[in-house]
């Protein structure tokens, strides 16, 4: 079946309309994927950065809203906040590696998904693509997806020192009705700086609207909370601490991500229970020299009727980068340690959940030497070369007295050439792993019960079958790219190629009655990113950009098609800001070639999805942001075969004094 759009159409329209605003900007700042400042024009990855203003985040009630617009990245599941899982690069959920103010969150049990935050906390969400072990450790083969919290500087209005704010919203698509009160403010003493932000919020919603009507059962009702505040006695020291609870009460089928319930995927209650709680110390002697430690706790809770579920994460890291001149010669040093505890304690009849724990050690060290001159100052450009890597030991036990002992070293090397201030070419090698689950350690119970096909032919209950002795998934990537920008211009864009050894998959038995994690497969990945930015400077309240993504992948031994592929991705739109700044008007749309579903021969028809926005600040204090997304309601598909996202309107006032 073909798109609804020809893709040929969506081409020839590239350098006229795009996807997403918030692109624009291209000043300093700490990217995801080297850990330092940097301007994305010299960033070697591409990097989406999604802010609190833009219309995709500040009308969100759940994660999906946010990413479901990226390209070449995916959101599993059907709307259910439990079910969200992602899929980049051809690496599925334990291949992304997410953050949330710098805790990773990688919770994994069934089919239950690992993103227990509230989008209405968030102030920019960071989406890093490619292996970036050598600085972030196990998961960030993919890529990493980074949120960060508000704090109070994000709300404060110019010239404030503190204020109040009170949020509505709300979608169709669920009927979900929300609501938030958030109070920050700073204060400078005689010993020191000080700053906070405190938020509650709370909202209810009902079934869930995909595309094209169909509904997906569930009620929930969600609260949130947020507490962060710091202290800085001087210029170069900041103590800070932060809380972060969510907490979901639901009826949905027991498996999230599927669409209805049935007999044997019913409705059920569950609770869900996150804690986030951070103390840290941000020492900071100059523009060129940061260190930030931190002492982290997280903690989830997933409750259903006779079973839950409960991990529990300890850590102590620290991070840092220092900038040295040598002359000619710059060197920019990235550096940190990690320690941390991991413990999953099962309660009831927890399935596929084992009691086990996992101590984990790291370090790292990535540096980046700049040297040359442009062409136009005789020189025969400018030359970035970077060399890295991590040291990831991890050391699993599980409750029949069996350890799993693996190390890791993730290296990391890119090349950079910047003939002038225009131009960057750059490649660049990276290898990336992902340690087992202790679910896949050592899970032991019964995975499910036997049944009988017919008089003479039953199977028996089939048992989970532990495998201390799987080894970690690992690969290795060479991507090459180049970003652009003259004038109102900016283009970047990147090839990867990737081999991935020892995937990860689950085998069951039926006859034998046995289930087990091991290490089958060896793949290559491949595909492209790119990015084109317009910001004419003779309209500058015009802003466009466009986004192009595939994703394809195989079994190197069979030639069989295999990861999450993802079909070949334009977004467009373009937003057009009236009125000093108080009105702000925009489109998006997202177009995808017919695609192959993924462990199927089916074939999945093309779409074109069409979002529009309005962001109007109605008074100095009265502000709205309203989003229609999926006008026409297109039915739409995931590379997994679950229905995309249906028509909804999304909406937000706040009223801030």
């Amino acid at each position: 079946m073909k798109p609804t759009y020809p893709l040929g159409v969506c081409l020839a329209l590239l350098p006229l309309l795009t996807a997403q605003a918030s692109e624009t900007e291209l000043t300093s700042m700490t990217v995801t994927g080297t850990r330092a400042p940097t301007d994305l024009s010299r960033a070697p990855l591409i990097i989406d950065v999604i802010r609190r203003d833009d219309a995709v985040l500040s009308t969100a009630t759940r994660v999906e809203d946010v990413l479901s617009r990226q390209p070449g990245l995916h959101v599993a599941g059907q709307g259910r906040r439990n079910g969200q899982t992602l899929s980049m690069r051809g690496f599925g959920r334990n291949g992304v590696l997410v953050r949330l103010d710098g805790v990773r969150q990688d919770i994994s049990t069934g089919h239950v998904g690992n993103f227990f935050l509230d989008p209405a906390l968030i102030q920019e969400v960071q989406v890093a693509r490619g292996a970036l072990s050598s600085l972030y450790g196990s998961n960030a083969m993919g890529g990493v997806v980074s949120f960060t919290s508000v704090e109070a500087n994000d709300l404060l209005a110019p010239g404030k020192e503190s204020g109040a704010r009170l949020s509505l919203g709300g979608a169709t698509a669920n009927d979900e009705v929300r609501g938030s009160v958030t109070a920050f403010g700073q204060r400078q003493t005689d010993n020191g700086h000080l700053d906070g932000v405190f938020s509650v919020g709370h909202s209810e919603s009902g079934d869930i609207r995909r595309a094209g009507g169909p509904l997906a059962p569930e009620e929930a009702s969600l609260n949130s909370l947020l507490l962060k505040g710091g202290w800085q006695p001087s210029d170069e020291q900041r103590f800070f601490a932060s809380w972060q609870h969510y907490h979901e009460d639901t009826t949905q089928p027991a498996n999230p991500q599927q669409r209805l319930a049935t007999d044997s995927n019913p409705l059920r209650d569950r609770e869900v229970a996150s804690h986030n709680a951070q103390l840290g110390h941000r020492w900071q002697p100059s523009a060129v020299t940061d260190v930030t430690s931190r002492l982290t706790f997280s903690q989830q809770d997933i409750d259903e009727p006779q079973a839950s579920r409960t991990l529990e994460r300890l850590g102590l890291q620290s991070d840092g980068y220092h900038t040295i001149e040598h002359g000619w010669l710059t060197q920019t040093l990235v550096f940190g340690a990690e320690l941390e505890r991991a413990r999953q304690r099962p309660a009831g009849e927890a399935n596929g959940f084992p009691n086990a724990d996992i101590d984990t050690q790291a370090a790292y060290l990535d540096t980046t030497l700049t040297a040359g001159r442009y062409w136009a100052e005789g020189g025969a450009g400018q030359f970035d070369i970077g060399l890295g890597g991590r040291y990831d030991r991890y050391d699993a036990s599980g409750q029949n007295g069996t350890d799993s002992v693996h190390d890791q070293m993730s290296p990391r090397l890119r090349l950079a050439w910047r003939p002038d201030d225009a131009l960057m070419l750059f490649s660049g090698y990276a290898e990336a792993f992902r340690a087992p689950s202790l679910s896949e350690l050592y899970a032991n119970e019964r995975h499910f019960a036997g049944f009988c096909a017919g008089p003479s032919f039953c199977t028996p209950d089939n048992y989970w079958v532990p495998n201390p002795n799987l080894s970690p998934e690992t690969s290795s990537t060479w991507e090459s790219g180049l970003v652009w920008q003259q004038g109102d211009w900016q283009v970047r864009a990147s090839y990867f190629d990737t081999r991935a050894d020892d995937f990860i998959d689950t085998q069951v038995d039926i006859m034998a009655g046995t289930t087990q994690a091991v290490n089958v497969q060896r793949a290559q990945l491949w595909g492209f990113d790119a990015r084109v930015t317009w910001q004419p400077r003779a309209f500058p309240m015009i802003s466009s950009t466009a986004g192009l993504s595939e994703v394809s992948g195989k079994d190197r031994d069979s030639d069989e098609p295999l990861g999450s592929q993802t079909p070949l991705e334009l977004t467009l739109g373009s937003e057009v800001t009236l009125y000093s700044h108080q009105l702000r008007l925009g489109w998006q749309g997202r177009f995808a070639q017919s695609f192959d579903k993924q462990g199927s021969d089916a074939r999945l028809p093309g779409y074109g999805l069409h979002d529009v926005h309005v962001a109007w600040q109605l008074t100095p204090t009265v502000d709205t942001s309203l989003r229609l997304a999926n006008v026409g309601d297109k039915q739409w598909y995931r590379p997994d075969g679950s229905l995309g996202d249906g028509r909804s309107l999304l909406a937000t006032l706040n009223w801030q004094w």
